[in-house]
């Protein structure tokens, strides 16, 4: 196993609309995972909509609309979220399953790992108050 190494806010800005992530960060994570994050992200992600993509998860988490779930991907709450929140949960999904996807075959690595590699990533950095789904089918609040 390589080296973990300091993956700066740099990446997660790329990734911030995979995740969702407004504030910066600065997490370790094993080199390989952190630079498949940050390239993978960069050819992903179209620059423009990342912003406001961020800003969109991160509204429909504080509002309840959406939480996030075990196996990474991020799922509707509410069952009367507006078609626009549904959009952008599926939108949010296929770019992540992309990456994970992407991530999974560049390690030899089950998919369903990585997303679950993700998702413990996720939960440490999502605000309090976040919803998560957790395996049992149960949401709890972080």
């Amino acid at each position: 196993m390589s080296a973990p190494i300091r993956f700066s806010s740099l990446a997660f800005r790329l990734a911030s609309g995979v995740f969702g992530l407004r504030r910066r960060l600065a997490v370790r994570l094993p080199a390989g995972l952190a630079i498949g994050l940050l390239l993978t992200a960069a050819l992903v992600l179209l620059p423009a909509g990342d912003v406001a993509r961020a800003d969109a998860l991160d509204d429909a988490r504080a509002q309840g609309t959406i939480g996030e779930r075990f196996d990474g991907f991020a799922a509707i709450r509410d069952s009367s979220a507006s078609p626009g929140t549904r959009r952008l949960v599926e939108d949010i999904n296929a770019k992540r399953r992309k990456l994970y996807s992407a991530v999974s075959a560049r390690e030899g690595t089950p998919i369903e790992s990585v997303g679950r590699i993700y998702a413990r990533e996720i939960v440490e950095i999502v605000p309090a108050g976040t919803w998560m789904l957790r395996k049992n089918g149960r949401w709890v609040r972080k």
